[in-house]
Formats: structure tokens, sequence, C-alpha cells
């Protein structure tokens, strides 16, 4: 119970990644704000397997595509929880798409959610902590896509990089405050959003063979290690944490090859 007193706030928290740090931060007793976008009963399944553990959860909705709706998340997080020690930074939309097949809808919905939306939740959020002097944590998950570019990933990989700049930006005008701002870049998890490739032998084998670790890394593993780092109060800001198995040190998987039009 080493975050007894503590809360937080978790966007996307219904499922994968963000589920998996809502339940780990509860598991150390930390009060847990679950925010959801669609899946509100995922989402009304990990409050009730956080209030199990014997703590407290709270459950939020709201599209973070929307800067108005990401900065009410922010506001009535603060309010329901009585305040808020940690911000995570989960939610964010991952798809494949060659750069000559971008459309306009999907530069949108890529920046909207991924950059626009986790823009204005941390500045509402770090905005009441200022104000109320809580010297809090914020980390918001980004991908080894952030730091180098994969096949079909240029766009995605962009907002993530933007979040990287963003973020070391942050921690340097929120440091006199107290306030830690950091980044996980993850690599390859065992998520939804790759279930496709996790699910079959072939490409499973293909991506495992870039990763010194030799396998994907599961969202407990990540969870696991953003608790440790809210517990112990770090010195550490403005950081990125590449959790990838190693994979950046490969030269990854995939050649690129002609322009297929679809």
């Amino acid at each position: 119970m080493r975050l007894i007193h503590k809360k937080a706030l978790v966007t996307g928290a219904s499922q994968g990644i963000g589920r998996a740090i809502a339940l780990r931060l509860a598991q150390d007793g930390c009060t847990v704000v679950v925010h959801y976008h669609h899946n509100r009963e995922d989402a009304e399944d990990v409050a009730g397997l956080i209030r199990a553990a014997g703590s407290t959860a709270h459950l939020l909705q709201a599209d973070l595509a929307d800067a108005a709706q990401a900065v009410r998340l922010g506001e009535q997080a603060w309010t329901v929880a009585g305040g808020l020690d940690f911000l995570i930074n989960n939610a964010g939309v991952s798809y494949k798409k060659h750069f000559l097949d971008v459309t306009e809808e999907d530069f949108t919905r890529f920046s909207d959610l991924n950059f626009k939306g986790t823009t204005f939740l941390t500045q509402a959020v770090a905005r009441k902590m200022v104000k109320a002097r809580v010297e809090g944590s914020i980390y918001t998950i980004t991908s080894v896509n952030g730091i180098r570019p994969g096949l079909g990933l240029s766009l995605y990989g962009a907002t993530k990089g933007a979040l990287e700049t963003l973020m070391k930006g942050v921690a340097m005008e929120l440091g006199p405050h107290g306030i830690r701002v950091n980044t996980v870049a993850v690599g390859a998890i065992e998520t939804d959003m790759n279930r496709a490739v996790w699910e079959d032998p072939d490409r499973l084998r293909e991506v495992n063979e870039g990763i010194p670790a030799g396998r994907f890394g599961r969202p407990d593993e990540v969870a696991a290690v953003i608790a440790d780092l809210l517990a112990s109060g770090s010195y550490l800001t403005g950081a990125t944490i590449t959790l990838d198995g190693g994979l950046l040190l490969m030269r990854g998987y995939g050649k690129p090859g002609h322009y297929e039009e679809p």
C-alpha cells in the first residue's frame, strides 16, 4: 500500500496498458479515476476490480479528441477525487497506413487524440496542481515509433514524437513547482491494438526476432515500471523511459518496398 492517500487519473483505462496501470496503482493503495471513451462495460469492470482490492475508483467518460472534453475531464477528475497527485496519459490511437494513403481524416484523428487532447488535459491538471501546490507526477505513454519511425507508422510516430518534445518542455516549466513530467516509450506490447500480430505465429516470429528480449511485453510490465517510479518520489523529470525489450537496439523488422495502391 505504498501509494495510499495518493490519487491518480488514468486515461484509456478500460483496456490494455491503461487497465493494467489502473489496477496496479489500486493494488498499491491509490485512488484511481478510470477514464474511458466508448467502452463503459469494461471500464466498470476495472472500477469493480479496484474496489474489490480495497481502493477507491471513480468512472469518467470523455472523448479526448475534443479539447473541451479533455479539459473537462481533468477538472471533473480533480473534483471527484478531491485532487490529483498523478496523471497518466495513456489514451491514444494507433494503426498502420502507408504515407501515400494517409488522408486528412487520418491526420485529424491521430493529431487530435494523440497530441491535442493529451496537451490540454495535461494543462488542465497541471493548472490545478500548481494552484493547490501539489508536487505531483505526470507520465505519458508514447512509443518507440516516436523515436524511430516504423513502416506504415509515420503519422502515428510523428504524434508520439510530438508528445516526447512537448513533455520535455512541460517538465522544464513545471519543475519549479515540484511537478515531475516524464514519458514511457513502449515497444511491442500485447494489447488489442496489435492483436493481429501476436496471434499470427509467422508475424509474431518476425517481430520477436527483432527484439533482444525475444518476445512482446505485457501491459502489467509497463504498469509495474510506472508504479515503481511514482512510489519512489523520484528526482527523475524530463526523461524518456524506453520500455521495449531492447527493440531500439536492433535494426527492427520489415523492409520498405515499392508502393502499391490498395
